[in-house]
């Protein structure tokens, strides 16, 4: 259960979303409500995202899961784990392309 107020420091907010995803704790309502308070502390207006804003959200997103994909590989028990996460990389690279594509059309 999210704490009411949420927090309005950036860095408090990616720790409690942080801790709710490992623990598979957040139920899809409040995780919305704690999207929404992360995006408010970023600077954004939920309510009001440019598709501009929405597709760079989206970029650093997929950035931010690279990161951690990479550190699992470098992780990777065996062979077969480090080939699947090779895959869902490729897969990772493919759609930030896609993104990447999407914003340059949309901001010419």
């Amino acid at each position: 259960m999210l704490p009411d107020p949420l927090p309005t420091d950036p860095d408090e907010l990616e720790k409690l979303y942080q801790e709710c995803i490992a623990l598979e704790t957040i139920d899809q309502a409040d995780l919305e409500r704690l999207t929404e308070a992360r995006l408010r502390a970023w600077g954004y207006d939920p309510q009001h995202l440019s598709a501009e804003q929405l597709l760079g959200l989206m970029e650093e997103s997929i950035n931010h899961l690279m990161m951690n994909l990479y550190g699992a590989l470098d992780a990777a028990p065996d062979t077969g784990t480090r080939r699947e996460l090779e895959a869902i990389i490729d897969q990772a690279r493919e759609l930030r392309g896609q993104i990447g594509q999407v914003f340059d059309e949309t901001s010419k």
